[in-house]
């Protein structure tokens, strides 16, 4: 039967007409059948146009060539943010193998989408969230170029029997994110290849990406003609603009995309200067010590951002903020090591230990994360030499070994009591340590240690009560200091002896 929704201009405006109605309101005009699973204000979406739950190869509305998507928002202290990574279809190792781009799945699919915004309110029923905009979105050419390059290569692991070895971050805006209950949830990859069983993982917009659109597009001033957000008039057609262009961007003009992928242009302009000191290269891009005779705290993030034409803070370009990219800056010491091991955000203690390692936070951090190495050698004292960049993402055999096993002592330790013993005004505990050699080791970021009730500043509330010795009065039995996980530090020397 033919769709009420037979091209892209029908298929936005019923999407515009959903904007301000609660989700209960989609399941009750729809008849739509109430679940319990993850999918159930997808499922509302999709019914909003009479579309069926199904399991299609195509887009949901294939007159229109249009995909039917709904992803929440949250609002955070920094603006809208998207709740999560928009996950697209399913990867068919076997069926994807021999496919180019125009003829993959995730480009049949996915190359027109309907995306219904929703604000997502933890304390709230889903049914009482509401859609909070929708939007008609094809992808801007410059992005395109670089979707099309992540798109390669997870298809270039796929084609070389080394889909198991992917990772979310291997890639800059399309991800390859694990999708699956448990780690049984496998694929099995071409025959001829002898390769073993991967991970099940799906095309996906990474979080980051969608935030970037909804700050900049869908709820802010800029405006492009491929992400149509106000609804058609009569006889109004869905063109797209082939042109992109944004201010403090590291690739100025598209066409070098076209030869070279993002992360190689990136890299090229970086390592170009390799072999620099820092003297020179701050005066190279006229940065200047200040009267005591030093440089800025930040000159070596300062010397990166030049050296790719940017001005202001390279993690806020276009291209490292929709692509999540975290700049690493590294010093290396005379003796050959590295001072710092490298943080993350504070954990709290009772959601990590809840969590299983498959959707544990720090699973999918390091999955997700791509990290801009940015290396400094010390060559004679207080003088340092550029020695080069990389982009650098966990290896699976590490992620999925020792940093599990370490998490899982982290979660057993939490769930059976932590150890904590009162000595010398000082309080030790029994997490892991960077002398367990583990890659990564649990410990305070911040200078303040608390375990005092209620001080959700510097402490957190533990899940069970910890083990004391010699607890002071004062302190709580089940509060201590917030933690972090941290990467060894002798593991990122590891990570970058290429450089060296």
């Amino acid at each position: 039967m033919q769709s009420l929704y037979n091209t892209k201009e029908k298929v936005h405006n019923r999407g515009c007409e959903a904007v301000g109605k609660p989700i209960s309101e989609l399941v009750e005009e729809m008849d739509m059948k109430i679940s319990g699973k993850k999918s159930q204000v997808g499922d509302a979406w999709e019914s909003w146009f009479g579309v069926e739950k199904n399991n299609i190869a195509g887009a949901d509305l294939p007159e229109a060539g249009v995909e039917l998507k709904a992803t929440g928002i949250r609002e955070t202290k920094n603006g809208k943010s998207a709740k999560e990574r928009l996950v697209l279809n399913i990867i068919n190792y076997i069926e994807e193998f021999d496919k180019t781009f125009e003829t993959s799945s995730f480009w049949k699919k996915n190359r027109y989408m309907e995306l219904g915004f929703y604000g997502y309110e933890k304390e709230k029923s889903w049914l009482d969230w509401h859609i909070l905009q929708s939007v008609l979105f094809t992808y801007p050419k410059k992005d395109l170029l670089i979707i099309k390059q992540d798109w390669e290569k997870i298809h270039g692991y796929i084609t070389s029997g080394r889909a198991h070895e992917l990772s979310e971050g291997l890639t800059m805006y399309l991800g390859a994110c694990s999708k699956g209950a448990n780690k049984n949830s496998l694929r099995n990859q071409r025959e001829e290849l002898n390769a073993p069983k991967a991970m099940q993982r799906a095309y996906s917009l990474k979080s980051s990406y969608m935030t970037y659109l909804l700050r900049e597009y869908i709820f802010g001033e800029k405006e492009d003609s491929n992400i149509r957000v106000t609804p058609f008039s009569a006889g109004e057609i869905f063109e797209i603009q082939e042109d992109y262009h944004i201010q403090e961007s590291i690739v100025k003009d598209t066409s070098i995309l076209e030869n070279e992928s993002l992360e190689q242009y990136i890299l090229k302009c970086l390592n170009r200067y390799s072999g620099k000191t820092i003297i020179y290269l701050a005066e190279l891009f006229g940065i200047q010590k200040n009267s005591n005779g030093n440089f800025p705290k930040s000159i070596n993030a300062m010397l990166a951002s030049r050296m790719l034409g940017i001005y202001g803070n390279l993690e806020k370009t276009e291209e490292f903020f929709k692509a999540n990219i975290s700049l690493k800056t590294i010093r290396v010491s005379l003796n050959g090591t590295i001072k710092e091991s490298m943080s993350f955000p504070a954990f709290k203690f009772k959601e990590l230990a809840s969590e299983n390692w498959e959707e544990s936070t720090l699973r999918d951090t390091m999955d997700a994360s791509k990290f801009l190495f940015i290396v400094f050698k010390e060559q004679v004292k207080d003088n340092y030499v550029f020695k080069g960049a990389k982009f650098w993402t966990m290896p699976e055999k590490d992620l999925d070994t020792i940093v599990q096993d370490a998490w899982q002592d982290t979660v057993n330790t939490l769930n059976s009591g932590v150890e904590l013993t009162y000595q010398g005004n000082s309080v030790k505990n029994n997490f892991i340590k960077k002398s367990d050699k583990r890659i990564i080791h649990v410990r305070p970021h911040a200078s303040v240690s608390s375990y005092l009730a209620g001080d959700t500043v510097n402490a957190d509330q533990l899940p069970v009560a910890a083990r004391w010795k010699n607890k002071p009065e004062a302190y709580a039995d089940d509060w201590m200091t917030k933690q972090c996980f941290w990467l060894n530090n002798d593991y990122i020397l590891s990570q970058i002896s290429d450089l060296l």
